[in-house]
């Protein structure tokens, strides 16, 4: 590990002199003010500690707020230390709690798999909820041991946050297949509520809600969606709406290619996006309608931040062919699609950030203004997904990291790595950085300055070679490397 210098404070001589030459200073003078230097002293110091606590209190605020933000670190040790180890079949993590103190896995066996609430600092297994696939099966039942990928999402309600999770069955029966809904307490994996989504069916979450769509097709190839938003636990309804009924079209011929697309149901903490069949219609978390979002029937739609919406054509064009829809509606022609972000705490809002590329290297990061869509800056070379908190982008770039203004711009500092790195993400003071050769690096992240080096396989042995994956996971970081071990690191 390397070792950090830190600076200390010197002492200072003060040289007394007269002011003037031949001035006289009378020798009573500090006996007699001692009492009025002595009470400026101490208010001077109160002063000083008053505003201390006062910009300490601002900091533990500021820390509680970003530790509910999803993607957020625990605050890491120092240094950096492996918390346990982590092997494959512990599960896939597909629900976590965003103040880090349960997590819910996905273990798969052959014709099953079962949910399982775990400790995320210590691994226990809190409680384990065998999760029922006997409405998906395909049609040769469990002897075909079939393919199951469990997605989940987390809401929030007075009694506490509630897991709901899908199973997605393969190969599908004739026909569509059904999609079993499992409703859990996280903590206790208590089942709150259990349901079965017909074939066609989507689903998502926002707020409170579990959002479901259900297509109603006619025999003249038209279809109509009927949203409902309902309690997870109880099923009540919040809110229902309906689509227009348009053509249902899930194939277009283009030239001698053949460009295909599904219906999908996407949501945030505010909005519900439907897409189908080239359309898109954009609801509020509360159901309120906010317009037919369509551009084109041959394309798809995306939600972006601050309240935007970015429309992909399905053919790829060598041209800006793109739309941003901004909060007003107004319609700007861009080449880029909506960036990643594992961290963005809502600040700059009215910025929208976008990347004309997913290839690691050569995607340019673009900030635009969420209601014109002018672009305010492009910053070329960029890597990985992006973090904004505070009003700071952070990104890698490269070999290094760069922190720059996500209205402006403006680079505020670059640290240079050495090497591309695998993850990057914030416990938020220190942007964490991963590298390939094991090495965790934590620079501050309002000046960049390095604050914690370590080699978080360190203590492991046989070597496990370099670094396969980096994920947040509950709050901590599972590194996986090239042998297929893992370590939880806190």
């Amino acid at each position: 590990m390397a070792t950090l210098a830190h600076a200390h404070l010197a002492p200072v001589e003060l040289d007394e002199t007269d002011d003037e030459p031949g001035s006289v200073r009378s020798p009573t003078w500090g006996r007699r003010h001692v009492a009025r230097l002595a009470g400026a002293g101490a208010a001077l110091l109160l002063g000083l500690v008053a505003g201390q606590a006062a910009l300490d209190a601002h900091e533990r605020a500021r820390l509680e707020y970003l530790a509910d933000v999803p993607g957020v670190l625990s605050p890491l040790h120092d240094p950096p230390a492996a918390l346990r180890s982590w092997a494959p079949d512990a599960g896939a993590l597909v629900a976590e709690d965003t103040a880090g103190l349960w997590t819910v896995g996905a273990r798969y066996h052959p014709g099953g798999v079962d949910l399982r609430g775990t400790d995320p600092d210590t691994g226990d297994v809190l409680w384990s909820v065998p999760f029922s696939l006997d409405a998906a099966l395909p049609p040769g039942g469990r002897s075909e041991f079939p393919s199951v990928r469990v997605r989940c999402t987390t809401t929030t309600s007075p009694d506490g946050p509630r897991a709901i999770c899908a199973a997605e069955v393969a190969p599908v029966r004739s026909g569509g297949a059904a999609t079993p809904l499992l409703v859990l307490d996280p903590l206790t994996g208590t089942t709150l509520a259990s349901r079965t989504l017909e074939p066609g069916a989507l689903w998502s979450a926002t707020g409170t809600h579990l959002v479901v769509a259900t297509p109603q097709r006619d025999t003249a190839g038209d279809v109509r969606w009927t949203l409902a938003a309902t309690d997870p636990a109880t099923g009540d309804v919040r809110w229902r709406r309906s689509t227009p009924v348009v053509p249902e079209v899930h194939a277009v011929r283009i030239g001698d290619r053949v460009i295909r697309s599904q219906a999908d149901l996407a949501s945030d903490e505010d909005r519900v996006l439907l897409t189908d069949s080239g359309h898109a219609w954009l609801y509020g978390a509360d159901g309120e309608p906010r317009g037919d979002v369509t551009v084109e029937a041959d394309g798809w739609a995306e939600l972006a931040r601050a309240d935007t919406v970015v429309w992909t054509p399905w053919q790829a064009f060598a041209i800006a062919a793109g739309v941003l829809v901004t909060r007003d509606g107004t319609r700007v022609p861009v080449g880029e699609r909506p960036a990643h972000l594992a961290v963005d705490d809502g600040s700059a809002p009215d910025v929208v950030l976008l990347a004309d590329s997913e290839d690691p290297g050569v995607a340019a990061l673009v900030g635009r203004d969420a209601t014109s869509g002018e672009e305010l800056w492009r910053l070329s070379g960029t890597t990985g997904d992006a973090l904004l908190v505070d009003g700071v982008v952070h990104v890698a770039q490269g070999r290094d990291v760069r922190a720059l203004d996500a209205r402006t711009g403006e680079s505020h500092w670059l640290a240079h790595v050495g090497t591309p790195p695998v993850y990057l993400g914030t416990d938020g003071s220190l942007v964490v950085v991963v590298t390939a050769d094991r090495t965790l690096r934590g620079f501050g992240r309002t000046d960049g300055r390095l604050a914690s080096v370590a080699d978080v396989a360190r203590h492991l042995a046989p070597d496990p070679g370099g670094v396969d994956q980096v994920s947040e996971y509950g709050g901590r970081l599972l590194v996986r490397f090239r042998d297929g071990s893992g370590i939880v690191v806190g």
